[in-house]
């Protein structure tokens, strides 16, 4: 199995009105550097500067047409994106013109048939232009003939496309738009130190997962520019494909399991552990591999609930039957469940448990979702794999224009016209103040009168420069809630610092 990379740049070009890109030199060479180190990458790498359109379309025609199906292909561009008049990208070359766009630039529909016609299973395309995210609009599904193999040293197979924006952004560089002067791209940036530094390994086996790998790189662009927003697909695969190693080699808190024994237990089947859960695939006698990923936060929820009184025992999720077939280790997965008794394995069960214990209403991703709360999660901006985890009710109903939600990654305050978006790790810089009066209030009828007094609350929230109020019911509600879930959140946070890096 090879692994081969081509790295396309273009820092200058021959129209005018395409800025020049001097930094994308720069970004290309660091890229090339830690994609070829064997500690990491250990891709064998091409690199094109400032290239033609033909010389883009060679390059990428060559690139993927001459690979194996075990290959694992990196295609990365760093270029200006332009879209044409029926919404298209399009990647501009050292040679193409802005008023015959079409004929002189490589265009999506060219990069997505190239992709299509490979042989290759493995194949990620990090985009790193403005209107990147467009790329995807035209993604078509690759049609299989035949079973895929997952056994072997990976486990993923198909397409992670992994873009520096959404179709609707320009890639901002320092708060500026576009790519300008010699300025690093900050998604390429992102991308060089994620791998150089080894943070994409989340879950601490030694390996970098492209989904991971991607959480990791769009972490650290937000820190920057909170207003661009990498984006991720995924397309025919199957699993988590593994982009490079973390240098610095997996953490002792994660042992290998031992050796099974000759003839005892399920047969082992070589394959790559998901990334997110160190569960072994076994043939036939274990839990349905797609209804673990897929449902397991949700059993997980209703075991862990604070309020149930009849307890959930396993099978938790349907088995796989067919002696060929493949699923997970069950005694793994039920001893999964089982720690979350005690305590939560990862921060978003942790919160989810956290907020059921304050009776914060957490939403179950599992139920149709209606109008205000779809509101509320377009109001709180939810980004990447960000996920409402729960929302302060305000009687049975939540209001999107005054709401407290809680993301997997942040805690949004919202007032009619303004937005706080906190990072939990940032919670120490949350400010909750809150003011009363008394307001004089009196009613009669024909037969009598009454009157007296009521408190209203005024709470105001601040976070750097940015403020919400809040008057009345929800003057007092949000200063109650806010004051236990940061009171709550301190004590985690002394408990398991490691979440809040």
């Amino acid at each position: 199995m090879a692994r081969r990379a081509l790295v396309v740049t273009t820092s200058r070009y021959d129209d005018p009105r395409l800025d020049h890109l001097p930094g994308a030199d720069a970004d290309a060479v660091a890229l090339s550097e830690v994609l070829r180190d064997g500690s990491i990458g250990g891709f064998e790498v091409d690199l094109l500067r400032d290239p033609t359109r033909d010389e883009v379309a060679r390059g990428v025609q060559r690139f993927f047409g001459a690979a194996a199906p075990e290959d694992l292909l990196l295609l990365h561009l760093s270029c200006h994106g332009r879209k044409d008049s029926r919404g298209r990208l399009h990647f501009a070359a050292r040679d193409t013109e802005v008023d015959t766009l079409e004929a002189s630039s490589v265009d999506a529909d060219f990069l997505n048939d190239r992709m299509e016609q490979s042989a290759s299973q493995q194949i990620v395309l990090l985009l790193d232009c403005c209107y990147s995210g467009a790329f995807v609009k035209g993604m078509r599904t690759r049609a299989v003939e035949h079973a895929v193999d997952v056994a072997g040293n990976l486990g993923g197979r198909g397409r992670f496309i992994i873009t520096s924006s959404t179709s609707l952004q320009y890639s901002y560089e320092d708060g500026e738009r576009s790519r300008d002067g010699a300025k690093p791209s900050v998604f390429t940036t992102a991308v060089v130190q994620s791998l150089r530094n080894g943070t994409g390994d989340r879950d601490g086996d030694g390996r970098v997962g492209a989904e991971e790998f991607y959480r990791d790189v769009c972490d650290r662009v937000r820190r920057i520019l909170p207003d661009q927003t990498p984006t991720l697909s995924v397309n025919s695969a199957i699993g988590d494909l593994v982009v490079a190693l973390n240098p610095a080699g997996p953490r002792p808190s994660h042992p290998a399991p031992a050796a099974p024994t000759a003839g005892a237990g399920p047969e082992p089947v070589v394959i790559a552990r998901s990334t997110e859960y160190p569960f072994d695939p076994v043939k036939g006698s274990g839990y349905d591999i797609g209804e673990v990923m897929n449902y397991l936060k949700q059993v997980i929820g209703l075991v862990s609930d604070p309020r149930r009184t009849t307890p959930i025992r396993p099978p938790y999720f349907a088995e796989v039957k067919a002696k060929s077939g493949i699923g997970y280790d069950r005694g793994q997965v039920d001893a999964h469940v089982r720690r979350h008794l005690a305590e939560p394995a990862d921060f978003e069960v942790a919160l989810g448990r956290l907020l059921r214990e304050q009776g914060v209403a957490v939403v179950d991703e599992g139920d149709p979702v209606g109008r205000r709360l779809g509101r509320l999660r377009d109001r709180c901006r939810l980004v990447g794999w960000e996920r409402l985890v729960g929302h302060v009710r305000t009687g049975r109903v939540v209001d999107p224009q005054a709401a407290v939600a809680f993301t997997s990654t942040h805690l949004c305050v919202l007032d009619a016209g303004h937005l706080l978006r906190v990072p939990y790790r940032e919670l120490p810089s949350l400010s909750v103040s809150s003011t009363s009066r008394w307001e004089t209030w009196s009613g009669s009828n024909d037969q009598a009168g009454w009157g007296g007094e009521t408190e209203v609350v005024t709470t105001t929230v601040r976070f750097g420069p940015d403020e919400a109020v809040f008057e009345r019911l929800y003057g007092e509600l949000v200063r109650d809630a806010l004051r236990a879930f940061v009171a709550a959140m301190a004590d985690l946070r002394g408990r398991r610092p490691d979440w809040f890096a």
